[in-house]
């Protein structure tokens, strides 16, 4: 069953830059997709930027979130999002990682 990892950072009404989104895409996204990784996205409203992503299995998501490289990919998006006045870690607000109950796509699951 798939797994889809949610991420909320709280934005403080602070604006999120298209750089800020650029970087999240160019680091994790990028490299996520090429280990394993489903599909993904980067939401946001008034309040906090919410990224999703979608993985075959838990050990998939982990190998990539453990891994070495994702400190690289943290300290990316960090500065970029630091630099807008958006803190991480101090504005994370929720990280859940689950089983995909449902979910319905073109031409089924």
């Amino acid at each position: 069953m798939p797994i889809a990892r949610y991420w909320a950072v709280k934005t403080g009404g602070n604006e999120v830059t298209e750089d800020m989104v650029n970087v999240w895409k160019e680091n994790f996204l990028d490299y996520a997709m090429q280990n394993g990784c489903l599909r993904g996205a980067l939401v946001a409203d008034d309040e906090r930027i919410i990224a999703v992503s979608m993985w075959p299995d838990m050990e998939t998501m982990e190998a990539v979130v453990e891994g070495d490289h994702y400190s690289v990919i943290g300290d990316a998006v960090s500065a970029s999002w630091g630099a807008g006045g958006i803190h991480i870690p101090d504005d994370i607000e929720f990280v859940c990682n689950g089983d995909v109950l449902a979910m319905m796509v073109p031409g089924g699951m």
